[in-house]
């Protein structure tokens, strides 16, 4: 970031997104001042341990209820593609390279219907049309099996612990799944914001833009 102008910087990120962001915080190069995270990973390691075993522990607050059921519904009925790209990523590549209807019925799968709800068709072949003419659903598919195990929601995974630079966390309410602030303080010592949208979902910057505008300006207008 130095090279490119930049010796003060924030870094955002949702799905593998807030991945990399967990990495440089952890890092934490020169220049970085802090993160903002939208698909946090909050979940305590005994209740991650639990999901898709339809059994919640015992002991939770209705909050801290409510994302577990979110994770297990995901965790039993929306979860197959990860486990495909995470076990076969060649096999579903070679199909997703070889036919531009097959990685359009793929990702708009993936997207769980979002084209008729928040996203326009026109918006969602834009998406397919990256994937495709930079020929990159097969390495796409790979960075699953490159990262398998590693929970992007469970706290100890991310090693979250390790984090000493400021962390901001927006909750979006149709997201996978609500953090409760709970796990959240629980799972960043170092927050410095936490708040629940009013709309936006698993893709936020896209669905609602002003709305994502508005959170990182908020999340990071103590660290200016």
């Amino acid at each position: 970031m130095q090279r490119l102008g930049y010796p003060r910087y924030v870094a955002q990120g949702g799905d593998w997104g807030a991945v990399v962001s967990h990495a440089l915080a952890r890092q934490a190069p020169a220049g970085l001042l802090g993160v903002h995270i939208s698909l946090p990973a909050t979940v305590p390691a005994e209740v991650g341990g639990l999901l898709g075993s339809g059994a919640a522990p015992a002991g939770l607050s209705d909050p801290e209820r409510a994302a577990f059921e979110s994770l297990n519904t995901f965790y039993k009925k929306n979860r197959a593609y990860s486990v495909l790209m995470a076990t076969r990523p060649q096999l579903i590549g070679y199909g997703l390279t070889d036919s531009p209807a097959g990685l359009a019925a793929w990702m708009s799968d993936y997207n769980n219907g979002e084209p008729e709800r928040l996203l326009s068709r026109d918006q969602l072949l834009d998406d397919i049309s990256l994937y495709w003419l930079t020929n990159t659903a097969a390495s796409s598919a790979r960075l699953y099996w490159e990262n398998s195990g590693r929970g992007l929601v469970v706290a100890a995974a991310q090693k979250t612990a390790e984090i000493s630079l400021p962390v901001a966390v927006t909750v979006f309410p149709d997201e996978i799944y609500q953090a409760p602030e709970s796990w959240t303080r629980r799972a960043y010592p170092s927050l410095i914001y936490f708040h629940a949208a009013e709309n936006g979902g698993h893709f936020a910057a896209w669905e609602q833009p002003q709305t994502f505008a508005t959170e990182l300006r908020a999340a990071f207008r103590s660290l200016r």
